[in-house]
């Protein structure tokens, strides 16, 4: 059977399928939220723990998949971490209890972790930096569509054959990507590093990346800027539905139409990138991000209420994010080719758990309005802005 090669669009194509599980799993069921309080009969705050466990769990798990994937390949942890994905979806098919919906999610997240870190290793192993950027920035495009349709599915999927339908088609999808890594993928990672999972030298590796400014000063970026998004996530459902009226089953219209931003800023990513380098580019997008936020948070203080007033800025803060995500992930893991997958595990650490800590924090001081949301997206663009600004002098450009 033939395998895909590295700089084929169907590779591309893979490599944005595997990681496009992850927001598939976080967005799909977001139309549900309500529905899942009463089903449950549990508060918004458990309802928004299984979201929050869910993004812990893959933050926690990269700090392990990236010295897996460094000792033992890529492809081997991939296919061990989607299977255990598929087997923990359909799990969530026989919860009975909210505690038991949560568990089956941090098992989902323990597998889907997998298929976020180890396709961007992948690209680290494959292309160099500039390129790699250009490669993310392909891939966040295309994966884009998967946040954009995954409501609109989730909700139709939820209101005709209910919200175990939609573990089922995502326990199906995890199988046909592992199916895809065995028969058609090759190992990526040929200078295997014996030394990888020993204590000292993970402790090692993580220590020295934290002190390096130039990869603090990527994931920074990357993660604040992140954090807006997840507060947007795991916010939207109870804001729009709930607090502005919008249906659930056009729910995902409006959350999709945020996702045309995103896609817009990874297609501008690269032509920043091309005209100024990695760091004007990131400078760009930090500010389009900061100033979305603003706005947002301007509405709100001057009560608009209105389903355009929270969605128009949000379009603005992704199309930021899109122009963040993939240079600064490129530009963390750049200088470290013998450690790409500790690399990037690291940086989706430091992305996911501050933006999962921050969603919980935001459902325990919910106050029915929209006003919790709009504070911690504008702050999140901001802080995304001032240390970048302040810390790029230790990047190079």
């Amino acid at each position: 059977m033939t395998r895909l090669s590295p700089k084929s669009i169907s590779y591309t194509l893979f490599l944005s399928a595997a990681v496009a599980l992850g927001p598939l799993s976080t967005d799909m069921y977001l139309p549900t939220f309500p529905l899942l309080a009463e089903v449950f009969n549990a508060s918004v705050a458990d309802v928004q723990l299984t979201l929050s466990v869910f993004t812990f769990g893959i933050a926690a798990c990269q700090l392990f998949y990236g010295p897996l994937a460094d000792r033992y390949g890529r492809k081997p942890v991939l296919v061990v971490g989607l299977l255990l994905y598929a087997v923990a979806c359909y799990g969530c098919l026989i919860a009975v209890t909210i505690d038991e919906l949560i568990l089956f999610r941090f098992l989902q997240a323990l597998g889907v972790c997998a298929a976020i870190v180890i396709p961007r290793a992948m690209v680290r192993d494959l292309f160099a930096r500039e390129q790699a950027a250009k490669q993310l920035s392909r891939m966040g495009t295309i994966m884009g569509l998967a946040p954009a349709i995954a409501p609109v599915i989730g909700g139709y999927l939820a209101i005709i054959y209910g919200w175990h339908a939609i573990f089922l088609f995502l326990g199906t999808v995890g199988l046909v990507v592992m199916a895809v890594v065995v028969f058609l993928i090759d190992e990526s990672h040929q200078a295997k590093d014996k030394n990888a999972l020993h204590p000292r030298h993970i402790l090692r590796n993580y220590s020295a990346l934290l002190r390096h400014r130039e990869f603090m000063s990527f994931a920074l970026a990357g993660g604040f800027c992140f954090a807006g998004l997840f507060a947007f996530i795991s916010g939207s459902p109870l804001v729009l539905i709930e607090f502005l009226g919008v249906a659930a089953d056009n729910f995902g219209y409006f959350f999709g139409m945020t996702v045309l931003g995103f896609m817009t800023g990874t297609v501008v990513g690269p032509v920043l990138t091309n005209k100024g380098g990695l760091v004007f580019a990131l400078k760009m997008g930090t500010l389009v991000s900061a100033g979305g936020g603003f706005l947002m948070l301007m509405l709100a203080l001057i009560s608009v209420d209105h389903v355009a007033a929270v969605v128009g800025p949000m379009i603005i803060y992704v199309m930021g994010l899109g122009i963040v995500l993939p240079q600064s992930q490129a530009g963390a893991m750049a200088p470290f080719p013998e450690k790409a997958g500790a690399a990037a595990a690291l940086m989706g650490f430091l992305m996911l758990g501050f933006a999962a800590l921050l969603g919980y924090l935001m459902a325990v001081i919910y106050d029915e309005t929209q006003m919790v949301m709009v504070s911690a997206i504008a702050l999140m663009g901001c802080l995304s802005a001032l240390v970048f600004w302040a810390t790029s002098r230790h990047a190079s450009a």
